[in-house]
């Protein structure tokens, strides 16, 4: 999301207006897709590519112990910001699509309810049959951003020619030697986006609710600290693309 760190190979430049249409951004929790790649969607809609959206989770799992916000009350929270950093980013409202599953419980297609979940991904995609899409990288180390790899993969068996590139959230964080592209695994893109880093910050600081100063009554709660939005909308932001 930064600069590309030292443990990725030199990136080639990537040209958001090589992207084809349509492009789609699936964000496993509201925030994701802003973290991610929220400066190369800005650049899309921008150029005018067709880009949409699909949101896999509720985001209501984020601060278990507040009374305050209870996990529904949460969820209608955290959808309503994730609308609001994509107004930013330039996204058509009629462009999103958001599946409402449990924060911290995707499933992988072969467990309950995995099947359904990969059925649901595929119905909201055949809205506008892809030619690219964003996921998250296949190790990101968070077990969510795992299964919607999978999920996500397993959906795209219906288009097999789209082609498919790898955004990370949280690799520069916590990211073991495991959860790292591994030599030759995968081109390393990198995308310019300085130009973007207003609105793919303003676009991150829409989700009131994860920066500390919206629920106060759960100290144990997730807060997205200002260094990693820092990292995030500076310098570049990198996406793996895996030949499969």
């Amino acid at each position: 999301m930064t600069d590309v760190p030292e443990f990725w190979p030199t990136a080639a430049a990537l040209a958001p207006s090589s992207l084809a249409g349509p492009v789609w951004v699936i964000a496993p929790h509201p925030d994701d897709e802003s973290l991610g790649c929220g400066g190369l969607l800005a650049e899309l809609t921008d150029l005018g590519t067709p880009t949409w959206a699909l949101l896999l989770s509720d985001g209501g799992a984020s601060h278990p112990a507040s009374a305050d916000w209870p996990r529904d009350r949460l969820a209608r929270q955290r959808l309503a910001e994730w609308h609001a950093g994509l107004d930013l980013l330039g996204l058509h409202r009629d462009r999103r699509l958001a599946l409402n599953l449990p924060d911290g419980r995707l499933p992988f297609p072969w467990q309950e309810g995995g099947a359904a979940t990969v059925a649901a991904i595929r119905s909201a995609l055949a809205l506008a049959a892809p030619a690219t899409v964003l996921l998250p990288w296949r190790r990101d180390p968070h077990p969510d951003h795992q299964a919607a790899h999978v999920l996500i993969s397993s959906a795209l068996e219906e288009w097999p020619a789209a082609r498919r590139l790898e955004y990370t959230v949280w690799l520069s964080e916590r990211a073991e030697s495991a959860d790292l592209p591994q030599p030759g695994e995968a081109t390393v893109w990198s995308a310019e986006v300085r130009r973007q880093a207003g609105r793919k910050d303003a676009a991150i600081r829409c989700h009131a609710s994860q920066l500390g100063g919206l629920i106060h009554d759960d100290p144990t709660g997730f807060v997205l600290q200002e260094d990693m939005i820092r990292r995030a909308v500076s310098g570049q932001e990198v996406l793996l693309e895996v030949r499969e």
